[in-house]
């Protein structure tokens, strides 16, 4: 049994670890998002898309912290 539980254990951090930098990752991706100005017009798909990635972003956030617990 203690070398599943070594095994368990060592799968979660690994996948902590990576959702980690994920996370990181995609926070880089926004934060780099240019802003509005003369040499980046800023079009309506490049709000549907921002607006996609929240809806997604609220699903995830949802399904590990559902709303009312």
């Amino acid at each position: 049994m203690a070398k599943n539980t070594a095994r368990v254990e060592d799968a979660y951090t690994t996948a902590h670890v990576r959702a980690l930098t994920l996370l990181e990752d995609l926070h880089q991706l926004v934060e780099d998002m240019p802003a509005p100005d003369a040499d980046h017009p800023i079009n309506w798909e490049h709000v549907g898309s921002l607006q996609h990635l929240c809806e997604r972003l609220k699903e995830l956030k949802d399904f590990v912290a559902p709303a009312g617990e």
